[in-house]
């Protein structure tokens, strides 16, 4: 389902789960493998569903937080992400990834000084307006040496209103894939 135009990068709040006809399988099957994810758990992850639901706020004090439990079929255990949107850098342990350091921050309407084409490209003017949701990822485990670099946002895809999250990967040896991940709109 197309996003309401309710939901923008200053209101993510509601379900979505990835979209498998627009969003490539293989790039996405070996930036898991590089992450270390094994190849029956990359097979299981590419049959199942993935599904998001995020809880978009601010808390008391004013700072932006994104909440996101992620659910996958499959029998593979979910994880949840507990984002503060200040760009601060923090430790966090995943079951599938280990242990990471991450930021998560708002750019400023507009602003795309240092993004790559590929990360800056094919936003909705709102998206734009409201500023792209920016996000790092990096492992935090000797020789793992991964970093993905996240860009969300609203585009139009065929006529169509979608979150999308353009990843741009770098793997422990340098290698570079860029991933483009589209999002159906399940609701509140």
């Amino acid at each position: 389902m197309a996003l309401p135009a309710d939901i923008t990068t200053k209101n993510l709040s509601g379900r979505f789960t990835m979209n498998k006809e627009l969003t490539p399988a293989e790039p996405l099957d070996k930036m898991l493998g590089l992450q270390g994810i094994g190849w029956l758990k990359r097979k299981a992850i590419a049959i199942g569903t993935i599904t998001l639901t995020f809880k978009h706020f601010t808390d008391d004090a004013g700072v932006e937080h994104l909440d996101i439990d992620n659910h996958l079929t499959g029998g593979i255990p979910g994880s949840r992400e507990e984002r503060t949107v200040d760009g601060a850098e923090r430790k966090r342990s995943d079951m599938h990834f280990g242990p990471q350091l991450f930021y998560t921050k708002r750019r400023a309407p507009g602003d795309k000084e240092g993004l790559s084409e590929f990360s800056a490209k094919g936003w909705t003017q709102d998206t734009l307006e409201n500023g792209l949701i920016e996000t790092q990822i990096r492992a935090d485990t000797k020789g793992a040496g991964w970093r993905e670099l996240h860009t969300w946002g609203i585009q139009e895809i065929n006529g169509e209103r979608r979150f999308v999250r353009n990843i741009d990967f770098e793997g422990p040896k340098k290698e570079h894939i860029q991933i483009v991940m589209y999002f159906n709109y399940l609701g509140a």
